[in-house]
């Protein structure tokens, strides 16, 4: 198996941009919000992520997505494709494809429609494990799963050879501190639940999975800097407290709807979710904007 990749910085889980009948990806657009993250200095990208819409895509379409953000990216900052699936096979058929296309790890929810028993997930990672030969990062979020862990099955995950990372996206900041504190180096832990992203790079992440950082790029660079780069406690309190209401913004919509929205209020138009999902009306962007304002984040108009 290859040697462990080093992850640092920011991780936006990137939007998907979908033409204006809603009919395929928009990869011109695409390309543009790949600029515009290496341009804020990100240190890796998330494509397909939960933020992208994977669940609104065909698997073809998912390896576009991954295809056209490889291309663009072009070697400058890891890409981890999101490949998790309902089945085993579609998985591992997703993961060989990230592979291919040089990805530096793949980010994988375990089946989730159909209720999995423990033994049925390390089976599944096992078998993953097995067809590729680059790092796994377990996405842990119970919400969509209903599967939460206890640190003995973080271990049993830590025991399968491929399996290097995970991204928690619980919202349990007891348990991602535990992590943190507990976990052997072999299962590095990246947050995931952009609200406690101060608490996870001030308490042992090296890196964080932000989807919400598709708009504010700079300003999430800005928070990481201070606290890994600088060490400046009190700097990154202040950044902090600009970001707080952004996120709770955030909070009140959809969360793709609510990117999206946030990305063509700062100037960057990927326009809007695929159905079953609605965009987000008129007067949550205007509040949108009026606290990007007030935090220092230029917007357009």
């Amino acid at each position: 198996m290859s040697s462990d990749p080093i992850f640092e910085g920011i991780f936006p889980a990137l939007v998907t941009p979908f033409t204006a009948d809603g009919e395929s990806v928009d990869d011109a657009v695409l390309r543009q919000v790949v600029e515009f993250q290496l341009d804020a200095g990100v240190g890796g990208v998330i494509p397909c992520g939960s933020t992208g819409e994977f669940m609104n895509m065909t698997t073809d379409e998912r390896k576009h997505v991954t295809e056209v953000v490889s291309a663009a990216v072009d070697g400058a900052v890891p890409v981890v494709p999101h490949t998790g699936a309902l089945t085993t096979k579609e998985t591992i058929d997703l993961s060989r494809h990230a592979e291919r296309n040089g990805a530096a790890a793949v980010m994988v929810i375990p089946p989730y429609y159909e209720p999995v028993t423990w033994p049925e997930v390390l089976a599944h990672f096992r078998a993953l494990s097995d067809a590729i030969n680059i790092p796994i990062m377990y996405y842990h979020m119970p919400a969509a799963t209903g599967l939460p862990l206890t640190r003995e099955q973080f271990e049993e995950l830590a025991a399968i050879e491929n399996i290097k990372f995970t991204k928690d996206s619980s919202a349990n900041a007891v348990q991602l501190g535990e992590l943190f504190q507990e976990m052997p180096d072999k299962l590095k832990v990246f947050n995931g639940e952009d609200k406690l992203t101060f608490f996870g790079l001030t308490s042992g992440a090296r890196a964080s999975v932000w989807g919400a950082a598709n708009f504010f790029p700079g300003l999430a660079v800005e928070l990481y800097d201070a606290i890994i780069k600088k060490q400046d406690l009190p700097a990154a309190q202040a950044v902090w407290k600009r970001l707080w209401p952004i996120m709770t913004t955030v909070g009140e919509l959809g969360y793709q709807s609510a990117v999206k929205a946030g990305c063509e209020v700062v100037g960057l138009p990927v326009g809007n979710p695929r159905l079953p999902l609605l965009p987000a009306p008129a007067d949550f962007k205007a509040r949108l904007a009026d606290v990007l304002r007030s935090s220092g984040v230029a917007v357009k108009g």
